[in-house]
């Protein structure tokens, strides 16, 4: 078995340079994939968003580029799960936990 690199997802949250937002709020957070699995070798994005520290994990839409989300509550964070899956089959998974926080 062959391991190749397929690259990862990026979630351009806006927060301030604490890396916080205002606490429960929705937001529409632009993700992108990077690497080889990115533009037309995109087979598939799948984004789970967990509320509390990845115990659980909701599957949120991917609509044109973005993700609806509700902000983390003062205190505290929203975590992220990205699965991506290259045309040639490969996939990768990325988790951000504490992504970023609620003010």
């Amino acid at each position: 078995m062959r391991l190749r690199p397929i690259g990862g997802a990026r979630a351009a949250v806006p927060v301030d340079l604490a890396s916080r937002a205002p606490g429960g709020k929705p937001v529409r957070i632009p993700v992108t994939v990077q690497g080889s699995a990115a533009g037309k070798n995109l087979e598939s994005l799948a984004v789970s968003v967990s509320y509390d520290g990845g115990k659980t994990w909701q599957r949120v839409k991917v609509e044109d580029g973005r993700i609806s989300v509700k902000n983390p509550a003062k205190d505290k964070a929203d975590s992220f799960l990205a699965d991506v899956t290259h045309r040639q089959g490969n996939r990768a998974q990325l988790t951000i936990h504490n992504a970023y926080y609620g003010k």
